[in-house]
């Protein structure tokens, strides 16, 4: 059997992740946060990843398991992109959780071996799905996904994403960002590991294997 560096994606599944990505809404996604440039470059080129098989492409199963709640994830320890088996593409809020973990593989691609504080990690690809899901709906202001009022992460990163809505290359409000880092930090979902593990380091992602 094969080791997983030399698995070969399935190309139906990258077939329908790289849909969204090359999107016209998510192609639209264009913003800065640090050394993270979140943008339509950033996203074709996770997309060409997937296609050679740089990051590591599977759904959900024995071998590859993701929590119960959880519809996709991205591990950039390994380069490794998770979905749940027959996961619903044609959902809005689903495509908006793939932008959310490939916006994960671009911050692994761009912050190869860089210690990067976890919470600035989550809090921009929160930002980044939320722009999707602006650039998705034909009026923003009555989207095809509310957030949750008692959700603050969802009413923070979209009050963020509304700021960052058609303004190309800009830098979010470093206020709006701490609140939503300190959302996510109280989140019990995420509030665990922020705590053991506040420093994040990933290891990129491969080069392409031609001249």
């Amino acid at each position: 059997m094969a080791d997983d560096d030399d698995q070969i994606n399935n190309a139906a599944l990258v077939a329908k992740v790289s849909n969204v990505l090359l999107s016209p809404e998510c192609q639209r996604i264009n913003f800065r946060w640090g050394n993270q440039r979140i943008n339509a470059k950033a996203y074709r080129a996770v997309v060409l990843a997937l296609a050679d098989s740089r990051i590591h492409l599977y759904e959900a199963g024995a071998a590859h398991k993701i929590d119960n709640n959880v519809e996709a994830l991205y591990r950039d320890s390994g380069e490794t992109m998770i979905i749940r088996p027959r996961l619903n593409l044609h959902k809005v809020s689903n495509r908006r959780t793939i932008v959310h973990e490939a916006t994960h593989a671009v911050q692994d691609a761009e912050l190869a071996d860089v210690d990067v504080w976890r919470l600035d990690k989550e809090a921009i690809a929160f930002v980044a799905e939320w722009l999707y899901l602006i650039y998705s709906s034909p009026d923003p202001d009555n989207l095809r996904n509310d957030p949750n009022p008692d959700d603050p992460i969802e009413v923070i990163a979209l009050e963020i994403a509304q700021s960052l809505a058609g303004k190309h290359g800009a830098a979010p409000d470093a206020a709006a960002m701490r609140r939503l880092g300190n959302a996510i930090y109280a989140n019990p979902t995420y509030s665990v590991r922020m705590l053991l593990h506040p420093w994040a380091r990933g290891d990129g992602i491969p080069e392409p294997d031609f001249p």
